[in-house]
């Protein structure tokens, strides 16, 4: 019997960064899944790949969809899915051999609408300051919320779960929001959780449950990170509420990097209220 549907997708992201994501899913234990791999890029070896890597407990299918956006995919997943238990993970992480285990153990539980994976970092070449600062890990989908299973009020995409049964007509992701050709929008998980939390379900952060990130070097740059500040600044004002600062847990190197993106973000937000208008 299946536990769990695993949904991957990718736009473009090369074969390099793809390959040890599908090594690790075929390595999953103590669980059985079916790996629904929607891809948007034409790849007959990925595609050879993915009958390679399948085994008695692990079954991954490859899908060739149309290149649109991340919660385009996502959504075409959560439709195929035959299973009430959906995981979600990004094309560049690295999950540990029990990551879908803790996760589905986690989804059990009653009144658990949605959970989320520990996200932790695996740089392509040497971070520099500000790569390593709270706002920054924030876009780099870094979540490590410490060693306990506690409630939340997100998850992050990297790595994540949804039990689609109990929420239900909340199962889809906003295509308005998400990676895209050209575009850097985020918030799709975020608004999310919202509907779900806004159904009276909770949501908890798994620790036990861990991913690792590939930050690749391209990303690491002060001008992506600008551009990606930006874009969270519209993908804020389409889920709604103002920006927040939380300069309590920030160190000096925390503050001096929000004043960098701070004038990007706050244009991106102005930005997207405009649009929403």
């Amino acid at each position: 019997m299946i536990n769990a549907t695993v949904v991957l997708t990718r736009y473009n992201e090369s074969n390099k960064i793809i390959t040890p994501c599908l090594s690790s899913l075929s390595n999953q234990k103590n669980i059985n899944l079916e790996i629904l791999f929607l891809d948007q890029t034409e790849d007959a070896i990925i595609k050879k790949l993915c009958k390679t890597l399948s085994n008695k407990n692990i079954k991954i299918k490859h899908h060739k969809i149309a290149a649109k956006s991340l919660s385009y995919a996502r959504n075409i997943g959560i439709n195929l899915s035959k299973t009430k238990l959906v995981l979600f993970i990004d094309s560049d992480a690295i999950p540990q051999e029990d990551w879908a285990f803790e996760l589905v153990k986690s989804l059990e539980f009653e009144n658990v609408g949605a959970v989320g994976s520990k996200s932790i970092p695996l740089w392509k070449s040497k971070p520099k300051w500000y790569n390593k600062t709270l706002p920054a890990k924030e876009v780099y989908s870094l979540f490590d919320l410490g060693n306990k299973t506690i409630k939340t009020k997100r998850v992050v995409g990297v790595g994540f779960g949804i039990n689609k049964k109990i929420i239900d007509k909340e199962s889809y992701f906003n295509e308005k929001l998400g990676r895209r050709p050209g575009s850097l929008l985020g918030g799709e998980e975020t608004d999310l959780c919202n509907r779900i939390r806004k159904i009276g379900l909770d949501i908890y952060y798994v620790p036990s449950s861990v991913v690792q990130h590939q930050i690749q070097t391209n990303r690491m740059g002060l001008g992506w990170l600008i551009n990606r500040f930006f874009y969270g600044g519209i993908g804020k004002a389409y889920v709604g509420g103002t920006p927040e600062v939380k300069s309590k847990k920030y160190n000096m190197q925390d503050k001096i990097f929000v004043l960098i993106i701070s004038l990007p973000y706050l244009v991106g937000y102005l930005y997207g209220r405009l649009k929403k208008c």
